[in-house]
């Protein structure tokens, strides 16, 4: 973590808000490397997506510009209100991910698939078995973080 003086500005900010600006700030930021690590060249696919790259050369020139200038406001305020850059640790990041998909799993299972529509009585033997093994290959995620290092 850095230290960085407090401002006048900061004190307009409970710590609270203060959070709330960071994370929004930081989530910000991480996007924009996303985006800039494809306009690079780096390839973003999974088997059930892909990123592909439509842009010209002028429109990816043109959002590096505007990318720079929203580092500039975030340095900005990181500056004027006193906030802080926390380093995450990735065990964080796939716990709170491994959370996070256990919750859209749960509304994958047959039964809970009506709200899309008619359920056909064939469903749930063939898709809950595949979020049972999904849910269960979560799990060995978590006892994975668990485990001594």
């Amino acid at each position: 973590m850095d230290q960085i003086k407090d401002t006048p500005e900061a004190a307009l900010l409970n710590p609270a808000q203060k959070r709330s600006l960071t994370v929004a700030l930081r989530l910000l930021e991480e996007r924009l490397n996303e985006i800039e690590a494809i306009l690079a060249g780096e390839k973003n696919e999974g088997i059930l997506f892909s990123i592909e790259n439509d842009l010209s050369s002028q429109q990816t020139e043109g959002l590096r510009v505007v990318f720079e200038e929203i580092r500039k406001r975030i340095v900005r305020a990181k500056m004027q209100f006193a906030l802080t850059a926390e380093s995450e640790k990735l065990s964080q990041i796939v716990a709170g991910s491994t959370s996070y998909f256990w919750s859209i799993l749960a509304d994958k299972t047959a039964r809970k698939m009506s709200r899309y529509g008619t359920v056909s009585s064939h469903l749930s033997r063939v898709l809950d078995p595949i979020v049972l093994e999904l849910d269960g290959l979560l799990n060995e995620i978590r006892n994975i973080l668990q485990s001594s290092k």
